[in-house]
């Protein structure tokens, strides 16, 4: 367990084991997001990619694209990928 203080100005400095976890740098952004009674603290893009993510899926269930389709389909690209390489 990690402990900070709160400034004056409601800054908190987070923990250099914590910020190595996350992968955070300087300027980088975090989130918070409240779980159960809990503040969980997050690197801001990996939460975008989450949403994303979620959203991608979604779509894909709307308009009925299972998992295999999607895996079909990322199983072309990577061959076409690898024949561009080759050439």
């Amino acid at each position: 367990m990690e402990v900070s203080r709160i400034s004056s100005k409601g800054q908190v400095t987070v923990p250099k084991t914590i910020r190595q976890k996350l992968k955070l740098d300087v300027g980088d952004r975090v989130a918070f997001i409240e779980d159960n009674g809990r503040i969980v603290i997050t690197k801001a893009s990996i939460l975008a990619l989450r949403e994303l993510q979620k959203e991608i899926g979604q779509e894909a269930e709307n308009q009925g694209i299972t998992e295999e389709d999607l895996q079909a389909e990322l199983e072309k690209v990577r061959e076409d990928m690898w024949n561009e390489r080759k050439k």
